[in-house]
């Protein structure tokens, strides 16, 4: 192991678009460093297995909330949230993307709205509701 098993011992992790991929991926690399984790997404049900697993193999440090980021009440709400319960994050990752396997050209103004509005307000929205407190 490249890092100390203990790096991130006593830190708490926001994943945005932690359920799957990438976003699992890390979120299951710092949980073996240490941290607890919180990940989010639009999707309760997918959220729920993954921290399962994660709980199965770090018992009580993996939680998640559903939380569409496109939507800055319920991101500040839920920000709110894991403070309140004792788990405000010191860390955050912003991992949450929309896509689109398309060519540019064929990119409706519709579609690339869709990915701006998580890419780009999705995560001002996360960084500055963390950010204020």
């Amino acid at each position: 192991m490249i890092f100390a098993s203990d790096l991130f011992a006593g830190k708490r992790v926001l994943i945005t678009g932690g359920g799957t991929g990438l976003g699992r991926m890390m979120a299951e690399h710092l949980l073996g460093l240490g941290a607890e984790v919180e990940i989010w997404g639009r999707r309760a049900a997918v959220l729920e297995e993954t921290v399962a697993a994660m709980n199965a193999a770090h018992p009580g440090r993996a939680r998640f909330q559903a939380v569409d980021i496109k939507d800055a009440d319920a991101v500040d709400a839920a920000i709110q949230a894991s403070f309140d319960a004792g788990h405000g994050p010191t860390h955050l990752i912003n991992n949450a993307a929309g896509n689109f396997i398309s060519r540019t050209e064929d990119l409706s103004p519709r579609g690339f709205r869709a990915v701006s509005e998580i890419v780009f307000n999705g995560t001002f929205h996360v960084t500055q509701a963390l950010g204020k407190r």
